[in-house]
Formats: C-alpha cells, sequence, structure tokens
C-alpha cells in the first residue's frame, strides 16, 4: 500500500511538472522595421504589428510565449542558423536558406514590385533588365531579391548591410541605383534624410513572395515545429489571422482562396 501511494503521489508530481514545463515554453525572436507588417516602437522598446501578434497568438495555443528583440536581419538570420533565437517572421524561402530553417507554411502571399531608384532624370536608362548592367547597382548583403537578380554575377553589385547603409551609398553617389524591396520602408528613409532627388526606373520586377516564419534547424524547441504549423494553418482557414490583419486596417496576405 505504502509502495502504491508513493507511485501515486509520484505521478502526481511528474504530471505537474510536465504541466508547468508545457505552459513555460519559451521561445525567442526578432523583430524589425518591416511597416505595416511589423514595427518597432523605440521608446516602449516594443514589437508590433500583425506578424507579431500572430505568432504570439500561435505559441499561447499551446502555453507559451515568444521573447522578442529587436536586430537587423542579418544579424537574426546568423543568429538563427547557428540556434541562438528560434523563429523568424518575415522570411523569404530560398534553397540556400533551407540549409539553416525550416519554413512553416506560408500565411498568405503577396505581389510585390520590386523597383529600381535612380536619380531623377535617369528612370528611362533602365527600361529592362540587361540595361542593369550598366550601373553600381546597390542592394542590401543577403537579401533575397529574385534569382535573375541574385545569380547575374555580370551585374556591378554594391553591398550595403542595411536600409540606412543602402541609402546612405545611394545619396553619397557610391551606386548609381538602389534595388528596393520594400518601397514604404525606402521611402520612408529618404523622408527622414531629406532626400527627395530620386524616382523609380521603368524597369521593374513583379514577384509572388510567400510570407512566411521561418524556424531554426539548431532550434532546441524544434520539436514543436509541427504544432505551430498546424495552429498557423488553422488559425489562417479559421479566418483568425484575416481578423488580426483588419485589428490594424490592413488587407491580409492574399490566399489561393482569397482569388475566388
Amino acid at each position: 500500500m505504502k509502495k502504491k501511494l508513493t507511485l501515486i503521489v509520484g505521478l502526481i508530481i511528474m504530471g505537474y511538472c510536465s504541466s508547468v514545463t508545457a505552459n513555460n515554453i519559451v521561445l525567442n525572436a526578432d523583430c524589425r522595421q518591416r511597416p505595416p507588417e511589423m514595427t518597432y516602437n523605440d521608446e516602449t522598446q516594443t514589437c508590433s504589428g500583425p506578424l507579431i501578434d500572430i505568432l504570439n497568438q500561435a505559441l499561447q495555443k499551446i502555453g507559451g510565449t515568444i521573447h522578442w528583440e529587436r536586430r537587423p536581419f542579418q544579424k537574426s538570420f546568423s543568429l538563427l542558423r547557428r540556434g541562438k533565437i528560434d523563429i523568424l517572421p518575415r522570411v523569404i524561402k530560398t534553397k540556400v536558406r533551407q540549409k539553416d530553417a525550416k519554413y512553416f507554411t506560408a500565411i498568405g502571399y503577396q505581389l510585390k514590385d520590386i523597383v529600381f531608384a535612380v536619380k531623377k532624370g535617369q528612370e528611362n536608362e533602365i527600361k529592362k533588365f540587361e540595361d542593369l548592367q550598366n550601373f553600381r547597382v546597390g542592394a542590401k548583403r543577403g537579401t533575397a531579391y529574385f534569382d535573375k537578380f541574385n545569380e547575374t554575377a555580370s551585374i556591378y553589385k554594391i553591398n550595403a548591410i542595411d536600409d540606412v547603409d543602402l541609402t546612405r551609398k545611394f545619396i553619397g553617389g557610391r551606386c548609381d541605383v538602389a534595388i528596393v524591396l520594400d518601397i514604404k520602408a525606402f521611402e520612408k528613409m529618404m523622408q527622414t534624410m531629406k532626400f527627395k532627388d530620386y524616382t523609380y526606373a521603368k524597369y521593374k520586377y513583379t514577384n509572388k513572395i510567400g510570407n512566411h516564419y521561418a524556424m531554426s534547424l539548431k532550434s532546441k524547441h524544434l520539436q514543436l515545429f509541427d504544432k505551430i504549423n498546424t495552429i498557423l494553418k488553422t488559425m489562417n482557414v479559421s479566418g483568425e489571422i484575416k481578423r488580426i490583419y483588419q485589428k490594424y486596417h490592413l488587407d491580409p496576405p492574399l490566399t489561393d482562396a482569397s482569388k475566388n
């Protein structure tokens, strides 16, 4: 009887510990300035936006939380590769990155124009892709723009660390052209720097970009991947992700269903 009682108490303790562990899952993730989906408030030192809320709510459904930090993308992806952070939002899926990260099912996709900023009066000098080979093109190091651009070695590319570095190089004349993936972020940076002598070349590339979260293949929480992925898909089908975007007065990413 004593042994039986000891066993029962042991099982209760084990169950309690398992419950505590399950409800104290903390995953590390990074955010960055990518308005309107993801922003960082310097005063409150907090991340906000639909991409933040979606992941927070997904983790809440398994009794976990996300610890957010702000870092530039290249630093964040370097930490993701090493397993120092667990999840990174809005990561463009490429074959190279899949060596280090496992991608959740996209919550949707965006049709985005990738444009090329030039000084005013030069917009007609780039009318087709091949014209880019006549210029020094500023690009953020490690950013996945589109395959043809990424893989064309004959384009003279000037690498920039981040948005600030790219705009400074463009304004200062260290590159003739700046490839722009996020037009709003670029224009906000130009406004901050009070530079107006720019426009966009006639040539642009329309890219279908999946809106993905990526998880480190070295994350100690990698065993949660399938569970989180299922939750994200359920949130999408149920309309929960759409409602989160609407809370911010934003249109959600496109899905195949949204085209019908």
